[in-house]
């Protein structure tokens, strides 16, 4: 019986938690996000086939930062200092 309440607690505080994402028209196109970091108050996302996309109002907004990108398929960030790699 103890085990039963167990997973019914369980159960609730899952479905209760999970995130909810909403798809909004703010400039971050280029596929699959797979990386993201940040440094200060600027987040970088790296996507599959879209390159690097920055934003400097907590993800409100996103432009493309691909200057002298030679691929747009990014798999991982880093950040040191004031250099992304």
């Amino acid at each position: 019986m103890k085990n039963i309440y167990i997973l019914i607690i369980a159960i609730f505080t899952l479905n209760v938690s999970n995130a909810q994402w909403q798809l909004v028209n703010n400039g971050l196109y280029g596929g699959e996000i797979l990386s993201l970091a940040l440094s200060g108050t600027n987040i970088f996302a790296g996507s599959w086939g879209g390159g690097v996309f920055l934003s400097t109002n907590n993800g409100t907004n996103w432009a493309a930062v691909n200057a002298g990108l030679t691929t747009l398929n990014i798999e991982t960030l880093a950040i040191s200092g004031a250099n992304v790699f």
